[in-house]
């Protein structure tokens, strides 16, 4: 039997093939949850679940496009024939399309809301009714420090506060059934997609307005983990912003940030 916070438990982690996603699954498996790495790119879900199978943990690969529900249904129907339930699900596919109001075509708009709204929608749908009949649950939805202040796009701002409204929507709906939905905002966070970004000037003035400056991914993980376990009980319906401080503070520059003075 495994060990850990998630002995035997099965998770399902949405874009599970790269960036803060695979970091998730690898610390559900190390945790000792049965894995299931889920993402629309088939041999980035394999990689990761290979790596996880490879140091002893227990994962499987699934292709899924969040935007299709037959898709959804079928990552989850196959999830439930193999390990007999979903105790976890983690909303985590998205993509990011940085646009001006005036620059955000149809086309972008209708993607992104695709993807990071009704995709978190498809999936909670699909693994509800088997939560339910087991009166046992979480969900943990990715958010966005974007849901909160305006620092992204058009369309990306909406769906992550859609998020949090769905998030609030769903905990109150789904408490009767002994179900737990929480979402994470994650700040600026130093990932991958990031990198050339985190090498330019913009990098050091975002890292500067930010109390505690850039997050790491851990940082993020830390809460995901922490929101889909016991220990987080009797939490549910709420946004929790790991983000240094950045939507907490209206930072005003460094001659601003002695108070004493």
């Amino acid at each position: 039997m495994s060990t850990g916070r998630f002995a035997d438990q099965v998770i399902i982690v949405t874009g599970g093939g790269s960036g803060l996603g695979e970091d998730y699954c690898l610390a559900f498996a190390r945790e000792g949850g049965h894995v299931i790495c889920a993402d629309i790119d088939r041999d980035a879900a394999i990689r990761v679940a290979d790596s996880i199978t490879a140091a002893g943990g227990i994962a499987m690969a699934v292709k899924c496009d969040v935007t299709k529900a037959d898709e959804v249904d079928h990552m989850v129907q196959k999830t439930i024939r193999t390990y007999g339930r979903v105790d976890v699900l983690i909303n985590n596919a998205g993509i990011i399309r940085r646009r001006s109001l005036v620059g955000t075509t149809e086309e972008d708009w209708d993607r992104e809301i695709d993807t990071d709204l009704k995709g978190p929608f498809l999936c909670a749908r699909a693994v509800a009714p088997s939560m339910m009949e087991r009166r046992k649950g979480a969900i943990v939805n990715i958010s966005s420090v974007a849901g909160i202040v305006g620092c992204i796009s058009t369309a990306y701002a909406a769906s992550k506060a859609g998020i949090n409204g769905l998030t609030r929507q769903w905990a109150l709906e789904l408490a009767p059934h002994g179900i737990r939905v929480n979402s994470v905002a994650p700040g600026y966070t130093a990932t991958p997609i990031n990198e050339k970004l985190r090498q330019t000037p913009a990098a050091t003035q975002i890292g500067e307005s930010i109390p505690l400056g850039w997050g790491k991914p851990a940082h993020i993980t830390a809460a995901v983990l922490f929101l889909a376990a016991d220990e987080a009980a009797y939490i549910t319906g709420q946004t929790l912003a790991v983000d240094g401080g950045l939507t907490t503070t209206v930072d005003l520059g460094p001659d601003y940030r002695t108070f004493d003075r």
